[in-house]
């Protein structure tokens, strides 16, 4: 089935210079964008066919739907899914007549009668609006959202809004009857495009909540990280108060540095896997400390989380069942690493994540390797908490929004590894370049997820 939550339409003018729209929506897609259609105006027919093949490649490689905007002939040679076609386009019998039955087809429709007569011909959806204004086309004008919402309701195919909205302004459409928004600039605009298909999919849908029981010593980081990648944070520890809040949660983040909260970690635990919800375990300190080591394999006992995410010596003594380290920080050194890492992913049936200089991460089929972050990292406390809580959130969003992308939690795993790591590297040579210290460093990398 076809989801129109997030309908993401392209604009390569809004792209920096360094940026191919492939990348720009790859990253869409990561963020939550279930749907994509290209839309550039500007670009002769062997061109748009160049750059039509290679969105249409990203969005196959991840399953979403790849729509063309008013070409039907570029659409039928390419095999795309479908086209979108406008009021003084071909006509839908025309299209459908060439494109074949399995196609989508979509039409633009500002009133209550194109709609119905759109349903008529045949349309698969509906595309309405513009709701607030927009700068990509000229002659668009104001639908109100009264209007919008009657139209939706006058057909039974879906309808999705369109026009200037952004993660800022979408949330006046909820309780509306529309099927999903399509966004240009909202996305396409905004350095971060992953962010901005959260924020957009979090404003108009609501937030999953991640219970966090975590290091008391990051709790502020992990709860506004879990905000910047779409979640609600409840920072919820009490022994008699876990269960409850994660019955009604969507994810489970615990940290085993919060050792006074064991007995409350369990027990949210028990319902979290129980009831299916997303889980993290960040193993603080397993590498040097067998309590928290023991109290693991507790866990583990229970069931298996989504997600371990730790340091190589962490995950090296998971795997091998005793210390690897006297500290908390400790490295490995004559290991592959990749093979731990992927065997231990194999035999507990879960995503394990060995953060470092290389973040390497398995789902115990494949192994991917995320070259990126800063050592500035290293100067502050919780930066792998950190980590583990964008994970956490990332993972909550992308099963309660996305579409239903190819190996879906390996994917965002990894994508959040890679957004975490190269938004630390442009906060560092910011403060590098200034001569700032620690706190501009966490500060500024806070800035750069947007």
């Amino acid at each position: 089935m076809i989801s129109y939550k997030l309908y993401a339409i392209t604009d390569r003018t809004w792209l920096k210079e360094d940026e191919s729209l492939a990348d720009a929506v790859r990253h869409a897609i990561l963020g939550g964008a279930t749907i994509v259609q290209l839309r550039e105006k500007s670009l002769e027919y062997d061109k748009l066919k160049e750059l039509a093949l290679s969105v249409q490649e990203v969005c196959r490689a991840y399953n979403v739907p790849f729509i063309v905007n008013d070409n039907v002939d570029l659409a039928n040679e390419i095999n795309a899914d479908g086209v979108h076609l406008g009021q003084n386009d071909m006509s839908i019998k025309s299209a459908r007549s060439i494109l074949g039955e399995g196609k989508i087809i979509g039409a633009t429709a500002k009133t209550v009668e194109q709609a119905k007569a759109a349903e008529s011909e045949g349309a698969d959806y509906i595309g309405s609006g513009a709701v607030f204004g927009t700068d990509t086309k000229s002659d668009a004008t104001n639908l109100s959202i009264e209007s919008l919402d009657e139209i939706s309701k006058s057909v039974s195919i879906p309808v999705v809004a369109i026009g200037g909205i952004n993660a800022y302004n979408v949330s006046t459409l909820r309780g509306t009857s529309i099927a999903g928004v399509s966004v240009v600039s909202g996305i396409f605009a905004r350095n971060n495009k992953s962010k901005a298909s959260r924020d957009i999919l979090s404003n108009l849908y609501g937030r999953p909540v991640v219970e966090c029981i975590t290091n008391h010593v990051t709790t502020n980081e992990v709860a506004n990280i879990v905000l910047a990648f779409g979640a609600s944070p409840i920072m919820a520890h009490n022994i008699n108060e876990v269960a409850e809040v994660q019955a009604g949660a969507n994810a489970l983040l615990l940290n085993l540095g919060a050792t006074d909260d064991y007995m409350a970690m369990k027990k949210a635990y028990e319902v979290a896997i129980r009831s299916g919800h997303i889980s993290v375990i960040d193993p603080v300190g397993v590498s040097g400390i067998t309590y928290r080591r023991n109290f693991l394999k507790e866990l583990l006992r229970i069931g298996s989380p989504t997600c371990i995410r730790g340091n190589a010596s962490e995950i090296l003594a998971i795997y091998k069942g005793q210390n690897t380290s006297s500290g908390l920080d400790g490295s490995v050194a004559g290991y592959d690493m990749a093979d731990v890492t992927l065997r231990l992913a194999r035999s507990l049936g879960t995503i394990v994540v060995a953060s470092g200089v290389t973040d390497i991460i398995s789902d115990g089929n494949i192994v991917t390797e995320v070259a990126s972050g800063h050592m500035l990292q290293k100067n502050l406390t919780g930066s792998g908490c950190m980590l583990s809580a964008s994970i956490c959130a990332a993972l909550a969003m992308g099963n309660v929004n996305y579409t239903n992308i190819s190996n879906k939690n390996i994917v965002i795993v990894e994508n959040v590894c890679l957004e975490m790591g190269d938004a630390a590297c442009r906060a560092a040579e910011y403060v590098i370049k200034e001569s700032k210290g620690t706190y501009s460093f966490q500060t500024k990398w806070f800035d750069e997820l947007v």
